[in-house]
């Protein structure tokens, strides 16, 4: 593959070649997505914990969108403004000191429930015949976890769909909008759960983290079992060697400005530049310590990794007391997704 459209190159199949092939290719300048390109595992490691980098500026450019076409964007306003990975300087330090706290107290409440919900929602695994994973499992059961990190009921936050694509900048201002409506009936529903007199930061951070785990949760997931199970086809379930790291991850890129204009090889990055980088290299690394880096590193480590990893874990050693074979029949990538990799559907069939 010699041009790959990079808006799409984290859903094309043909990616996981590239990142084995091209593991030692300089970073170089895309101009249909008018970004840096970063496809290295060695950059990209080097790149992620950069001080010479910051995170895009998310709620700044709502507040401008705001103001350019007098929409109200103050629900994805305020969201922004309480994900720490949207932070920078000291805005960041605080408010990445408040998430750490706040899901440290939310993960021995979720790991204590880890062994119910997935058994709960993993039991059609034990039944032979065709199961669809995303919609009847995958789903359901992030979004029940998601309830109980952000403390929203179950029922009450049916209607919540691809919350996590705030982050797409491609997004017109209809769908912007649409965002916007369901980032705010978000923020009621944990504002009613909590009280009226609840603290800002308490609902900005139930909030954050709902967004936060919805689709890179979701495609984590999909896309490791996707990829498991179509590299043990034949084995029983019980015999494969589950890794402790998920093999494969949602979320492909992280996205910096320049701040600080500096040279890597032969790509001179200068100040305001973006940069995107590929956190699908690591997909090709062998060891669980390398791919520990789609969690990211430094100040902007993901800090939701430990309860990712208790749902992973719980997850695979559900799986690996079953005794039936499992084979991919389909699978469909989410093709409206210019963020996340995600399933749109995984179709396996259980037989003994």
């Amino acid at each position: 593959m010699d041009s790959p459209n990079f808006l799409t190159f984290h859903r094309d199949e043909a990616r996981h070649d590239f990142f084995s092939d091209h593991r030692d290719r300089p970073p170089f300048f895309d101009p249909r997505t008018r970004t840096w390109i970063v496809t290295s595992a060695s950059d990209c490691r080097q790149l992620i914990s950069s001080d010479k980098l910051r995170p895009a500026t998310y709620a700044d450019d709502y507040r401008a969108l705001g103001q350019r076409f007098n929409i109200d964007f103050s629900a994805l306003v305020f969201a922004f403004d309480h994900i720490p990975l949207c932070q920078h300087g000291d805005p960041h330090a605080r408010s990445r000191r408040l998430a750490s706290e706040f899901l440290a107290a939310r993960r021995t409440v979720v790991a204590a429930q880890i062994p119910d919900i997935t058994a709960r929602h993993l039991s059609a695994f034990k039944r032979t015949g065709k199961l669809e994973v995303m919609n009847d499992i995958i789903e359901p059961m992030i979004r029940e976890y998601l309830c109980l990190i952000s403390g929203v009921e179950i029922g009450a936050a049916q209607s919540i769909g691809h919350i996590s694509s705030i982050f797409d900048r491609s997004s017109g201002l209809n769908k912007r909008q649409a965002m916007e409506s369901e980032i705010a009936a978000l923020r009621e529903l944990i504002v009613s759960r909590l009280g009226r007199h609840a603290p800002e930061d308490e609902v900005g951070l139930r909030l954050a983290f709902f967004i936060l785990g919805m689709d890179p949760l979701r495609g984590t997931l999909g896309e490791s079992l996707h990829k498991l199970i179509e590299a043990n086809a034949g084995l029983r379930l019980a015999d494969i060697n589950y890794p402790a790291f998920p093999p494969q991850t949602g979320v492909p890129f992280i996205e910096r400005l320049v701040i600080t204009p500096f040279n890597s090889g032969t790509a001179a990055f200068n100040s305001g530049d973006r940069v995107r980088i590929f956190l699908q290299s690591f997909s090709s690394e062998q060891s669980d310590l390398s791919r520990a880096n789609f969690f990211g590193a430094g100040t902007h480590a993901c800090l939701g990794r430990p309860l990712s990893l208790d749902i992973w874990q719980g997850l695979t050693a559900f799986l690996s007391e079953i005794q039936l074979r499992a084979s991919v029949l389909s699978y469909t990538p989410r093709t409206s997704d210019y963020v996340f990799t995600c399933p749109e559907k995984l179709v396996l069939e259980l037989h003994s």
